[in-house]
This record gives C-alpha cells, structure tokens and sequence, in this order.
C-alpha cells in the first residue's frame, strides 16, 4: 500500500504568477489562497491542519508577507516570481515530506 503524499501549497497575498493548472496536475497538492489586508494566522493554522496526520511538505508562495509568515512557521517559502511553477514543481519533487509537519 502506498503512502499519500500532500503538497500543502499556501499562496500568501497576491499572487500574479503562478499557473493554477501546475496545481492541478500534480498529484496530491493542496492549494489554499490567504488574502487580506491582515493575513488572518486562523486561515493559515486551517490550511495547515487540514491533511495534519499524513505525509506532507508545505510551502509558502507569495511576496514579503508570505516570507515573513513561512519564517515563523518554520516552513519552506518560494517567492512569487516568473520562475515560480519550475520552483514549485522542484520543491514537490525534490523535497522529502515529513509526518504531521509542521
């Protein structure tokens, strides 16, 4: 039997470059958008329990914010640029998910 494997995926504020059919091609990730003047650490702390007992890695795209909030959650964060979806895509790939992270 296989293990699942989950790419949670948090867009952080706008994000201008990335392809939503890279998302929707790759098998097991979980895309979440956070918006708003104040992002809300409640839609963060959502997003991330959703798929909580499983094997996953996160990752935070977006601008500033995005880094900041992936900095004090202690998680990877890919910068919202035109290399973006190669970015991701490298990350689903090469990263090694981890149990009820983070």
């Amino acid at each position: 039997m296989e293990i699942e494997t989950h790419h949670t995926t948090i867009c952080i504020g706008t994000v201008s470059h990335l392809d939503p059919a890279i998302t929707k091609q790759q098998p097991g990730v979980d895309l979440f958008q956070v918006e708003g003047a104040d992002v809300c650490q409640d839609q963060i702390d959502s997003a991330l329990l959703e798929d909580l007992h499983c094997q996953r890695t996160i990752v935070f795209v977006g601008g500033e914010q995005a880094k900041l909030e992936a900095q004090a959650y202690g998680v990877r964060w890919i910068e919202d640029t035109p290399t973006v979806n190669e970015d991701l895509l490298r990350f689903w790939r090469d990263t090694v998910p981890e149990w009820d992270s983070p």
